[in-house]
């Protein structure tokens, strides 16, 4: 087994599958108090969420297990989980590369295991406050997370609590047909909220089985909206328009696993996961002269209840030698209640109107079965999977369907290492889209002044994709990786016309995709920046799908064509001291209705940060986010009626300047 020294890291390969183990004393230099400040640190590694909303449980992976197992939760993210674990308790963290047999993270060929030592009760806290310049109110938070063996179990409890603003100022122009101003429009969205969570993760071992528990609960609310005071050019006079905006919610959230060696090389886990979210929303468009009182035109409320209950079986096989084989079968169930009111100025009242779809019920059963094998076949590792979904999603009340889908979803990944500092990735697999609940059930933007209707007819996107990658190693922590890769997408999920200038979520399609990423990160002692590293990291790609409408050829909606990022660190462990920088450029989106063409999404800002660790052993940061406030641009072309016949009505053109966030934290472990 060749192994080498990177940095403070140790690597194996056996032929296409390598691990870097990273101790921790690896991470002493970057003073980390969780385990995510030790994973945001990892060479060459990015940190995957994972996606928390979608349902069922295999689909929601990321790239982290936790002593080489998912935590059986979903409304955690992987950050979440590893910001309650105390760096103190961390024995090594595993990256993995190429073959990921025994994990259950579909369709990921990179992971981080999580070393836990669990040998001691370990906590770690952190408080500070921020500001939302040019505010100048002050915004508190707080994090504390304790870790403790209780008799034969390991128990983690979490809290999270903070206090926020969101502050974005806007100057916006509207242009009439031939290009003359109509309009300006100054605009301030300020909305203030608060977030709370608490957590209960436990595991216990006896008698060769092992049980754990997981617990949360989480309650937002925010309240406020956007002061838009317009001054139009014609004699019309100068009128304020206010869109208020309040939203609540409340998530609850149970698991409970069992873990145990079964007979003849097989191993058995057993998830059973519930969930709930309680949604509120309610919104308004108030409309007056320029300081003073103005009159309510439009009242909104949306109410929904979501459930999701998941029973999951997971069989491990490993007595065929050469081969680790899984098999896993998922049940689920999610059901979505929805209740719409939309109320318009009508004779100096407000009026309930009509909106189809408004109280609806959508619920869904699913069935997914997993079959896996991995092996070696000559210099090549190999993790095949064949798995096969089916489910029934039922609406009632407003739209009445009754719709089955069933779907086969192979995958294939090779990787191969011809020595201990390169490998090649192969993958080639195909996704299933789950369809949005939300897309089934009717709302409004009143932003846009639009209905957003629902289509109980929307089918889920298909995705097959190819992709390649090439990974090279330094002898120092120094790593880099390039990716091509192509994706060809069926029922492709956008919006398609109803009537008039209505429209709703629906499938215009095929479309494909291709592009190429990059990650790298390199020590810059080279360049005299003793202690220093760069990790950056790219993407561009190009997309094509048939215009719905004009037939023309045009970009996917809600997807850029490339971002970038680059962030310098360096600690100077003598002065215990550490500063770093992150810039970081996002190209637009578009967005493709039926009567308009928004682009939207342009970004280029800085972040930075200086710490400390010289005072008792805490560590204490003065960080700033959005150093030149750079919001999002947006151009918004609204026609007269269809755009693949009506000419220009006007023309929204925005310039947006996000809050500069100042924020100082003291932060420490026990």
């Amino acid at each position: 087994m060749p192994s080498a020294v990177l940095g403070q890291s140790e690597q194996s390969c056996i032929d296409g599958a390598c691990t870097l183990s990273y101790p921790a004393e690896f991470f002493t230099r970057y003073a980390p108090v969780t385990a995510l400040d030790m994973v945001n640190n990892l060479p060459g590694f990015a940190l995957d969420d994972g996606d928390n909303d979608t349902r069922g449980f295999g689909g929601a992976a990321g790239n982290i297990v936790v002593n080489g197992a998912r935590v059986s939760a979903k409304s955690d993210t992987p950050s979440d989980i590893l910001g309650r674990i105390p760096a103190t308790d961390v024995e090594r963290i595993d990256v993995i590369r190429g073959q990921v047999a025994g994990f259950d993270l579909r369709g990921q060929n990179v992971i981080a295991n999580i070393i836990r030592s669990g040998n001691s009760a370990s906590g770690a806290w952190s408080t500070g406050a921020r500001t939302y310049q040019p505010d100048e109110n002050l915004y508190p938070f707080g994090e504390l997370s304790y870790s403790t063996d209780v008799g034969a179990s390991q128990v983690t409890v979490g809290l999270q609590g903070r206090q926020f603003q969101s502050l974005v100022a806007r100057r916006e122009r509207v242009l009439g047909p031939d290009t003359l101003p109509l309009e300006q429009r100054f605009e301030l969205s300020d909305e203030d909220g608060e977030d709370y969570s608490a957590t209960v993760n436990a595991s216990t071992l006896r008698g060769g089985t092992r049980y754990s528990i997981n617990l949360g609960k989480s309650y937002f609310i925010s309240e406020g909206g956007e002061t838009s005071r317009r001054y139009p050019t014609d004699a019309q006079s100068p009128f304020v328009l206010f869109q208020g905006d309040s939203d609540r919610f409340i998530r609850d959230e149970f698991g409970f696993d069992v873990e145990q060696a079964l007979f003849d090389g097989w191993r058995g886990k057993v998830i059973a996961l519930y969930r709930d979210e309680d949604i509120t929303r309610m919104g308004s468009l108030v409309r007056g002269p320029i300081d003073e009182p103005g009159i309510t035109e439009v009242v909104t409320r949306a109410k929904s209840f979501g459930e999701e209950l998941i029973g999951r079986v997971e069989l491990d096989y490993t007595g065929m030698l050469g081969h680790a084989v899984e098999i896993n079968f998922e049940a689920s169930n999610n059901s979505l209640e929805s209740d719409f009111g939309f109320s318009a100025l009508e004779n100096g009242g407000l009026v309930p109107q009509p909106v189809p779809g408004a109280n609806t019920t959508v619920e869904e059963e699913r069935y997914d079965l997993l079959v896996s094998d991995s092996f070696q076949l000559g210099v090549l590792s190999i993790d095949a999977s064949l798995s096969a979904e089916s489910s029934t999603i039922t609406q009632v009340g407003g739209f009445s369907e009754d719709r089955s889908f069933f779907f086969w979803k192979p995958s294939l990944n090779l990787s191969y290492s011809p020595d201990s500092k390169s490998q090649w990735r192969f993958r080639a697999l195909r996704e299933v889209g789950q369809l949005d609940f939300e897309d089934f059930v009717s709302g409004a933007d009143l932003g846009d002044g639009e209905l957003a209707l629902g289509n109980p007819n929307l089918s889920p996107e298909t995705t097959m994709t190819l992709d390649m990658s090439y990974e090279i190693r330094g002898e120092d922590f120094g790593i880099g990786t390039v990716t091509l890769f192509h994706d060809w997408i069926d029922d492709v999920n956008d919006l398609l016309p109803l009537s008039g200038v209505l429209e709703v979520p629906g499938n215009i399609g095929s479309a494909t995709r291709a592009g190429i990423s990059g990650e790298l990160t390199l020590p810059l002692d080279g360049i005299g920046l003793s202690n220093g590293r760069m990790d950056a990291a790219a993407e561009w790609q190009t997309s094509r799908v048939d215009d719905p409408l004009t037939g023309a050829i045009r970009a996917l909606s809600e997807e850029r064509q490339w971002t970038a990022r680059m962030s310098i660190r360096q600690d100077l462990q003598a002065q215990r001291l550490a500063w770093g920088v992150t810039m970081f450029a996002r190209d637009v989106f578009p967005l493709y209705g039926l009567d308009e063409v928004d682009i939207q999404g342009q970004r280029a800002d800085m972040d930075i940060f200086i710490e400390t660790r010289a005072i008792a052993g805490l560590r204490i940061r003065l960080s700033v986010e959005d150093v030149f406030r750079d919001g999002e641009s947006r151009d918004r072309r609204v026609f007269s009626g269809d755009r693949s016949v009506s000419p220009v009505a006007f023309r929204e053109v925005r310039e947006q300047s996000q809050a500069r966030i100042i924020s100082l934290q003291v932060s420490g472990d026990f």
